[in-house]
């Protein structure tokens, strides 16, 4: 096996979770969440931890990967390489209720210099990712995308 400077990279964890009609996407090592907005970089492994805190749903982003469920109470992982720049609709794959059809949220797969760029501006928020903030989108409806600082 040939090694690689990708194969090498250790991968970048996101959790995400399912809340009624919205996707928040929460970067643990990078002390930053969003709201229907993910951005990956290019050519870094990323593990998806997934769960819900709503009714079960399926996350899917078709050009880049499978789709998985997320199911309260338990956490189901999707591993995914992104390797070329753009931007991915994501989804909702199950019906979940009256806001299933909104419940979308996009990719932005980028270059290692731009997602620093971008984590730089996310931490910058002057919105603290809390309690408040949590149970706030966690009641039904959807959502525009939101970033929230450290």
């Amino acid at each position: 096996m040939r090694l690689t400077r990708t194969s090498l990279l250790m991968p970048l964890t996101v959790q995400v979770v399912a809340l009624n009609w919205k996707w928040l996407f929460i970067y643990p090592t990078l002390g930053i969440a969003t709201v229907n907005e993910l951005a990956l970089p290019v050519n870094q492994p990323v593990e998806f931890q997934i769960t819900a805190d709503a009714p079960m749903n399926s996350f899917w982003i078709p050009q880049l990967g499978g789709q998985i469920y997320a199911m309260t109470g338990m956490v189901t992982k999707l591993n995914l390489l992104a390797t070329d720049v753009g931007m991915y609709r994501g989804s909702s794959a199950n019906y979940s209720g009256d806001g299933f059809a909104d419940m979308k949220f996009d990719t932005t797969v980028l270059s290692q210099t731009d997602f620093d760029a971008w984590v730089t501006q996310v931490k910058a928020s002057p919105t603290p990712f809390d309690a408040p903030a949590y149970r706030f989108y966690q009641l039904p409806g959807t959502s525009t995308p939101q970033e929230f600082g450290s």
